[in-house]
């Protein structure tokens, strides 16, 4: 399928579901597929929505590791997770178009409040940093999964807003973990059909409405301070959560 297969209606839909999640993305590093999809699968199925996110994930994220400035450190700091991360996002993809995407965003949608509001009442908490020699590779291998059935990267932004990242290590963290966790994903649609040369001429031309929005988030995470920040991922997810929900029960 092409843009122009799709109605004026369906096509205003899409553009702002790409829109919305990469102003997210710009903000907060990540949110492009998160906040995107709920919106685009009103008008069109899962699946075509995630081959949209193709060209502007992997620009948008080398955009954005650039611009944080802190793509070593993300690398030599989360190495395990990452490689944990991307086999566990082809396991998972392979659930995308076989389970039903509806059940999946409920649990998914849970786990992300649950987990957020954990992660406010329990402000000091160190678990994870104790413990990343562990918790990382176990972490990235289940997020993996979860990411990978859902397309959708929304459990990257809990585990690492847990950590309490600086704000441009964490928009580092973010583009690294999406960039690397969408080769596996789409790589695995690719092979099993999904995925032809119009859908990724369609998904080239979402960059526009990305661009866009990418843009207007760097302007906006520029003239936050790190607590406004903090507390604005913690926003976003919780409406990330009520989101998938909503997507799962609807």
């Amino acid at each position: 399928m092409t843009l122009p297969d799709f109605s004026t209606t369906a096509l205003l839909v899409i553009i702002l579901g790409l829109f919305s999640g990469s102003l997210v993305k710009g903000v907060l590093g990540a949110g492009i597929p998160a906040v995107g999809l709920p919106i685009m699968v009103m008008v069109i199925d899962p699946a075509q929505a995630v081959t949209l996110f193709i060209v502007p994930i992997a620009i948008s994220n080398v955009w954005q590791i650039i611009e944080s400035g802190e793509c070593r450190e993300a690398v030599r700091r989360y190495w395990p997770f990452l490689i944990l991360f991307m086999a566990g996002v082809w396991v998972g993809a392979g659930a995308l178009t076989s389970l039903d995407p509806q059940l999946i965003a409920l649990a998914l949608g849970c786990v992300v409040i649950v987990t957020t509001c954990a992660q406010i009442f329990t402000p000091n908490a160190t678990f994870l940093q104790r413990h990343a020699r562990i918790a990382d590779p176990v972490a990235g291998g289940l997020i993996g999964i979860c990411s990978g059935a859902t397309g959708a990267f929304t459990p990257i932004i809990v585990y690492f807003a847990a950590l309490r990242l600086p704000k441009n290590l964490f928009v580092a963290q973010m583009a690294l973990a999406a960039m690397v966790g969408s080769v596996p994903l789409y790589l695995r649609l690719i092979t099993e059909g999904h995925m032809s040369w119009p859908q990724f001429t369609a998904s080239a031309l979402a960059m526009i409405p990305v661009g866009i929005g990418i843009a207007t988030g760097f302007w906006i995470r520029k003239r936050i301070s790190e607590a406004i920040f903090r507390r604005l991922v913690q926003i976003g997810l919780i409406l990330l959560g009520l989101m998938l929900i909503w997507r799962g029960m609807s």
